[in-house]
């Protein structure tokens, strides 16, 4: 690799690093899906239930025997449009999600060198990434029959098995659709507040927006003050992230809660939609996914939002294929603060690789390996079939409940769409 250059002095990923005569070959996905076998579901805690979770894996071959992996995901280009370029001339391909993702894994693989060392151009590599356990997604505020814990009990029950596995950090969810349940802000501070006298004053806590629908700005005006007042974290785009007519609002709301992040972005797709919450400081750190955006653009992201002090926090809500990437990102980036690391029941957390990345202690240590370091298991095809449909379906218990939420939705969009 070289000296490491002087910070903020390339442009270029790529600039420094030797290019190597090497073309793709052949493009490979790969569908799969984990169902639970006894029909459970993945997530319960909104006006919708998921049955299933898909997956979709990318392997990009080339002539010289370097095999690239990804996830699936962000599109816009054809994948056969890859036979014979060269992975190196990735930052000019315009690719995103997973066959940006894979190009960085070859291009690792043909230079020697773990992808974490190829993004640390401004600083050094941190290979101990910091992770969160998120969560909460199965708590609700209703008895299901089952003898389990509901309400403030099984949430505390989570955080506090989070603990136990060496987490310190937990992000959640607010739980059953509001209406039918009769919550409040006020309601929902109240199992903040037990919460927090559980896991105690050391322990982080996020709380995310409502599942499928945003809070409205009066409900975050009265949730803010409540977690600022527990020591929460970070409070996760309570309303959305619609563009900058949001910036008044989201600035009124950081005042209520000078003590708490805001984070969000999780749904930017590339640098132009990010780049206005980065230039104002609205938000504190930033979600932005490799599995969404690629690793080149999620790098530019990064140079822009540490120019501005912004950290970066990756959204991680997939596979092991997700946790791979945005790791090495998070290792890779001066401002790399930590990762978020999925915690509902999905054996596709632990299921594809040979040597999957467990969290120790809070933190995920990353081998220097070249490329991503991973391994494929031979059989990930026949442990997770693919099975074609929606994975996400009304609460049968509230099947009214879907449409309602999509309402509110929709009707905290309009405030700011005009």
């Amino acid at each position: 690799m070289g000296e490491k250059p002087v910070s903020g002095s390339f442009t270029h990923l790529l600039e420094g690093v030797g290019r190597e005569e090497i073309k793709i070959t052949d493009v490979k996905i790969t569908q799969l899906t984990y169902k639970p076998a006894d029909g459970s579901y993945i997530h319960e805690c909104g006006p919708v239930v998921l049955t299933k979770r898909d997956e979709g894996v990318v392997e990009l071959f080339t002539d010289q025997g370097i095999v690239g992996i990804a996830p699936l995901g962000g599109g816009g280009v054809e994948p056969s449009r890859l036979i014979g370029r060269n992975p190196f001339d990735v930052e000019l391909m315009g690719l995103a999600g997973g066959l940006d993702v894979a190009c960085w894994d070859i291009i690792g693989k043909a230079k020697g060198v773990p992808v974490y060392e190829l993004l640390a151009t401004d600083c050094e590599p941190n290979p101990k990434v910091r992770v969160y356990a998120s969560g909460g997604v199965m708590w609700t505020y209703y008895d299901r029959g089952d003898g389990k814990p509901y309400g403030a009990e099984a949430l505390i029950e989570e955080a506090l098995g989070y603990k136990e596995l060496g987490f310190d950090t937990f992000k959640w969810r607010p739980g059953t659709d509001w209406e039918e349940a009769g919550v409040t802000p006020k309601e929902l501070g109240e199992v903040c507040r037990k919460l927090r006298e559980a896991v105690g004053p050391e322990f982080d806590l996020g709380l995310e927006k409502k599942g499928y629908d945003s809070w409205t700005f009066e409900e975050c005006l009265e949730i803010a003050p409540i977690i600022n007042d527990l020591g929460f974290l970070f409070f996760e785009q309570p309303m959305g992230d619609e563009g900058p007519i949001q910036f008044e609002d989201y600035l009124k709301l950081k005042e209520r809660m000078p003590k708490v992040m805001l984070w969000g972005g999780e749904r930017f797709r590339n640098l132009d939609q990010a780049r206005p919450w980065l230039e104002q400081k609205i938000y504190d750190a930033v979600q932005s996914d490799c599995h969404t955006l690629g690793v080149t653009e999620n790098w530019r992201v990064a140079r822009v939002a540490d120019f501005h002090g912004v950290k970066m926090v990756p959204h991680n809500w997939s596979s092991s294929l997700g946790t791979m990437c945005n790791t090495h990102f998070t290792a890779g980036v001066p401002n790399g603060h930590m990762c978020e690391f999925f915690m509902y029941p999905n054996d596709l957390r632990y299921g594809l690789f040979k040597e999957p990345h467990r969290p120790l202690n809070g933190q995920i240590a990353l081998s220097d390996k070249p490329g991503f370091g991973m391994e494929l298991v031979d059989d990930m095809a026949e442990k997770f079939p693919y099975i074609p449909g929606p994975n996400t379906l009304a609460n049968p218990r509230f099947p009214h409940a879907w449409e309602r939420a999509r309402k509110r939705e929709q009707k905290v969009s309009q405030k700011y769409s005009g």
